[in-house]
């Protein structure tokens, strides 16, 4: 009996039977009702990858960009400058710098009240913190004015109005001020009510400063405060009150008492005046809130910050894709001209400028005022104040964030401009003039532009200065867009020029190339450059030349070709008339049929060099010949060829003048090859050389070169303007003599394929034949 189910093993059996089971199970599951399906595709997921990104990037740059702009425009404006010191950050709002020197101040304007003076010693010792008092309030400012006029003026006009009339009403402050003598001089603590001491402080008062004999003594919450720490005061001091070894209490204020009690939460109140009921201005209450209120602004930004650097690193992970995003943002505001985006960054710069800041004021408004100078710290300040207003701040970014993808993901023929409108038209207009017309109209409006810039700024002075009043800002509102005008006039024309210069450059680059025998690269200008024509009519020239030179080459090559071919033909044909003209001269033949026997012999074995000579020019034009190059010495080879050719040379009559190095001469070529070259230059001199006269044959080494010359009278008249290394040219046309034409043809050729140099020269009847190569470096 067959135990297996399917053809398997039992265990293999038994695990299909469990997974059919749980798919079953889990279809089930599946179409269970309530069961929700989510089913998203990849390409959904990558759109909202995409989305992520993109949204990552501009919340992240907002938060941070908004909350750093925001807190370097607060801290310039200078609102929180007496907020910042040791314990600013503190929960307990007694704790900060602006609680310290609020507390100072009142002491201050206590004692000034109690001795009826300005207190030169404390603006001496500490700063230049003074109070002046006006029908009966006192408040604070800073420089250096004389107090006792003050209260002189508040004496003569306001004789019924007490010194601390404000004070008295103030419900988050008690105080008490005693003469030298005890005698109470002023409070507005409650009857009843006691301060002298932390125990006996009123329910909701717990900081108590007791100033007495020019010492401050501090408790706060029952415990004492320590207020001089080691005795001398310093800018570090957390106090700036009296009492230190180094800033002690006037005679004056030595022996006045004040117990002042602040309370540990401080509630609003109002204050009937003159005017109406008003909160009063300069309260423990509104420092209280301005401390919750710096206190709260500082850390939302710094908590903003921190989200947003969370969002910047997302937006760094999905960089990919972001980037397709991007690119389908930038589909969408292409049809956008350049032009606006430029317009809201304008925009934007200016309600940066001209907006309220922090302080009350704009920064405009601190510049004009001259509230900021002329060194580079001020520059920064004014300059940090402009972040403050931040949406201004972000519509500045993304506008040129905007442009900046749109220019980076759209084609340059695609990016719409309003600007970039009217030049195109102009220039298709000005395209159809002449060259130099076209260039004297652009310089005619250059200078007619620069002038009509420059006159309507001066006619435009007199009328602003009318309306401002302020030299400063007339020149600023008149010359600086003026300069500023012209300076974006001239970076226009100048790039113009400058393409200008360019394309003069490339084309002079071409015209040079086209004689260097480059005529397969065209020059491509833009359209719109001047000098597109004159570029596409050199173009036309150099297509030409191109034309011509490959139908030459063609033209050369088959004729090459054709000669190989017809010489590789003769060789069989050859062969056999060679053989049976050899045969004849072997048989017993008398008379004329032996001179004719020879004749054939002779004139066979000619034309068998002639081919010979034929295909090997032929291999050499083709590049197909052979070489095997290697070091050899250049003297040694022509002693040798010299001596091969010892026997017509001295049936000759021919005189040979040698000028040979003893040393090596060691050069790289193939020595057979370079062997049949100096072959070919001896018989041509052999041939064609003067009867008597003299040859020269010299070798020379300078520049790192080896320079070989051979130098004959000729027989004949020497033709010009002939090239004699031409094939199957002669010195003498009359081919009398049975040369090929082909024997300088070859040495050229051979010596070119070996890495040399060959050249001929002629003076009148002088021949001179020159073969050069580069001397070996050593092995």
């Amino acid at each position: 009996m067959d135990t297996k189910w399917n053809s398997t093993g039992p265990d293999e059996g038994l695990e299909q039977l469990v997974a059919g089971e749980v798919r079953e199970a889990l279809k089930g599951v599946e179409d269970a009702p309530g069961v929700a399906k989510v089913r998203v595709s990849g390409k959904t997921c990558g759109r909202l990858r995409a989305a992520a990104g993109l949204a990552a990037l501009v919340l992240g740059v907002s938060l941070v960009l908004g909350s750093l702009g925001q807190m370097a425009g607060r801290l310039a404006s200078g609102v929180d400058s007496g907020s910042f010191g040791s314990g600013w950050w503190s929960t307990d709002w007694q704790e900060t710098p602006a609680f310290r020197q609020e507390v100072a101040q009142r002491l201050r304007a206590f004692l000034a009240m109690a001795t009826g003076s300005d207190l030169e010693w404390w603006d001496t010792a500490s700063g230049d913190t003074y109070i002046v008092s006006r029908e009966g309030e006192s408040f604070y400012e800073w420089g250096v004015t004389d107090t006792s006029s003050e209260i002189a003026w508040v004496e003569e006009n306001t004789a019924t109005a007490a010194p601390d009339k404000h004070y008295a009403a103030d419900k988050n402050l008690l105080y008490q001020v005693l003469g030298p003598e005890r005698e109470l001089l002023y409070s507005n603590v409650p009857a009843g009510a006691e301060i002298s001491s932390s125990q006996n402080l009123p329910e909701g008062y717990n900081f108590l400063l007791v100033f007495r004999h020019g010492r401050i003594l501090l408790r706060k919450d029952g415990e004492p405060v320590d207020v001089y720490g080691d005795g001398f005061f310093t800018e570090d001091s957390l106090w700036d009150v009296p009492g230190y070894e180094n800033f002690t209490a006037g005679e004056d204020a030595a022996d006045v008492t004040v117990y002042m009690a602040v309370r540990e939460e401080p509630v609003p109140y109002l204050q009937l005046n003159s005017g109406g009921q008003t909160r009063f201005y300069d309260d423990f209450y509104g420092l209280y809130q301005h401390i919750r209120e710096m206190q709260g602004f500082y850390l939302l930004r710094a908590v903003l910050c921190a989200v947003g650097a969370v969002c910047l690193i997302a937006a760094h992970f999905l960089r990919a894709e972001r980037r397709r995003a991007e690119k389908k943002l930038a589909a969408l505001t292409r049809r956008v001209p350049g032009e606006i985006w430029w317009l809201a960054a304008a925009l934007a710069v200016l309600s940066m400028v001209f907006s309220t800041g922090f302080g009350g004021y704009s920064p405009f408004e601190f510049w004009y005022y001259g509230w900021v100078g002329p060194t580079m710290t001020d520059a920064l300040r004014l300059a940090a104040l402009l972040p403050a207003n931040a949406p201004a701040l972000l519509a500045l970014v993304w506008a040129l964030w905007l442009r900046h993808i749109t220019r980076k993901n759209t084609e340059r023929e695609q990016r719409r401009s309003l600007l970039g409108g009217l030049k195109n038209a102009f220039l298709a207009r000005d395209l159809k003039l002449p060259v130099q017309k076209r260039l004297r109209r652009r310089s005619l409006v250059r200078n007619l532009a620069l002038w009509a810039i420059m006159l309507t700024a001066v006619l435009c002075c007199v009328p602003v200065y009318e309306m401002l009043w302020n030299s400063s800002l007339t020149v600023i509102c008149v010359f600086v867009p003026a300069f500023a005008l012209i300076g974006v006039l001239e970076i226009f024309w100048i790039r113009r020029d400058w393409t200008l210069v360019r394309d003069i450059g490339l084309l002079a680059d071409q015209v040079t190339a086209i004689r260097d025998g480059d005529l397969e690269t065209p020059l491509d200008l833009p359209a719109d450059a001047d000098l597109h024509q004159t570029a596409e009519q050199l173009n036309d020239i150099q297509a030409g030349l191109h034309r011509a030179l490959a139908e030459q080459t063609r033209s050369e090559r088959m004729k090459v070709e054709l000669i190989s071919n017809v010489s590789h033909d003769l060789k069989t044909p050859l062969t056999s008339v060679l053989s049976y003209a050899e045969l004849l001269r072997q048989e017993p033949l008398e008379g004329a049929a032996a001179d004719y026997a020879r004749i054939i012999d002779e004139k066979a074995r000619r034309l068998a060099v002639m081919v010979q000579d034929v295909f090997e020019v032929s291999k050499a034009a083709s590049g197909q010949l052979p070489v095997h190059l290697e070091r050899l010495d250049f003297a040694k080879l022509l002693r040798q060829t010299l001596a091969d050719l010892e026997g017509p040379i001295s049936q000759s009559g021919l005189t040979f003048r040698m000028e040979l190095p003893e040393i090596p001469v060691m050069i790289t070529a193939d020595g057979r090859r370079l062997y049949r070259v100096f072959q070919n230059l001896i018989d041509n001199a052999l041939k064609y050389a003067l009867a008597g006269s003299r040859v020269y044959l010299s070798l020379k080494t300078e520049v790192g070169r080896a320079e070989a010359s051979l130098r004959n009278t000729s027989r004949e008249e020497l033709p010009t303007g002939v090239d004699l290394t031409a094939r199957f040219v002669r010195g003498d046309a009359s081919r009398t003599d049975g040369g090929s034409g082909l024997g300088l043809s070859i040495a050229s050729s051979f010596t070119e394929a070996c890495g040399g140099d060959f050249h001929v020269e002629t003076l009148a009847d002088l021949f001179t034949a020159v073969v050069s190569f580069p001397l070996a470096e050593e092995p």
